[in-house]
């Protein structure tokens, strides 16, 4: 599936900003089921947009202004080629219980529970209710494990933000696609298995396309798949992944600082479409309209860090 995508991110201020900076991570990343053919990042003002690559192997472009304009409008598309796995969690033979002796070094940092998905006496309930039997397939049981959260939990938003921790999740019953991945996480992780969140895109034939976050695991016999707790499937060219980490506090798709003395507003939308072939190399001088709605996303404080959230599906 060839797919272009366009995230726009607009930013309005009540009084004028002396400073703003921002980093993205909003570059579809290229791995073995996708391939980043192109990504442009347009401002509003003359910016300079540098890059550098984190420590997850992400892919990070910042910029910073002095004295913009009290609107500013990001916009970042891209070009991107996916394919459906052929192989997800049900199709790992490893069975229960994992020789940690045996992971790999990258999977050491998917293991600690911290953050938002840190311990808390919440999530006891949920571990009883879910501990593997000696012997079952690890595959089948993360399988199990997201069935569980979907038939447990209600999708709705406004509820929790992108970083609330798992208790909140627990006690509302209720979260979005970030709070289901890091409920995943957490139990995963309890049970020794290491899972990682995948911050990305989600395209939607028909409907709106949105941010997206869902579950990587690692199993011995397969390494690193993915499976959407929201949607309880195994992850498939429908999804673009753009950034790894622990959780969401490492992969946010855009996070910076501002120095004035208003109050801020944050809008963002997302809209993706299949195309036919790869288009030519000034495909971004060519972009369809955006006509999908804006969302209202976070108002800042005077000096505030601002963490794109993604209450999306």
């Amino acid at each position: 599936m060839i797919l272009e995508i366009q995230h726009e991110t607009v930013l309005e201020y009540t009084e004028p900003v002396r400073e703003w900076l921002c980093e993205l991570r909003m570059e579809p990343v290229n791995d073995t089921l996708q391939r980043c053919h192109s990504f442009r990042v347009d401002v509003n003002e003359p910016a300079t947009v540098s890059a550098y690559v984190d420590g997850f192997g992400n892919r990070v472009h910042h910029f910073n202004l002095l004295a913009p304009s009290t609107r500013l409008r990001i916009l970042a598309a891209s070009i991107v080629e996916t394919e459906d796995s052929a192989v997800g969690p049900m199709a790992s033979q490893t069975v229960f219980p994992l020789d940690e002796s045996m992971l790999p070094l990258d999977t050491l940092d998917a293991l600690p529970l911290r953050g938002p998905t840190s311990d808390t006496p919440l999530l006891t309930p949920h571990l009883e209710a879910l501990r593997p039997l000696p012997r079952i397939r690890v595959g089948m049981w993360v399988c199990q494990v997201a069935e569980y959260i979907r038939g447990n939990f209600v999708y709705a938003r406004d509820v929790t933000d992108a970083s609330s921790p798992i208790d909140h999740l627990l006690t509302h019953g209720q979260g979005v696609c970030q709070d289901f991945t890091h409920l995943m996480i957490a139990i995963l992780r309890s049970f020794g298995v290491p899972a990682r969140y995948v911050s990305g895109y989600i395209h939607r034939p028909n409907r709106d396309s949105e941010s997206h976050a869902w579950c990587e695991v690692w199993l011995p016999d397969i390494g690193w798949t993915g499976f959407d707790p929201t949607n309880g499937c195994p992850v498939g060219s429908q999804f673009v992944k753009t950034a790894i980490g622990r959780d969401y506090t490492d992969v946010p798709p855009s996070k910076g600082t501002y120095r004035g003395s208003g109050s801020e507003r944050m809008e963002v939308r997302v809209a993706t479409r299949t195309l036919d072939r790869l288009p030519s190399r000034t495909w971004h001088d060519q972009l369809a309209p955006l006509d999908v709605p804006m969302h209202a996303v976070l108002r800042g404080p005077i000096v505030c860090q601002v963490d794109e959230q993604q209450q999306q599906q």
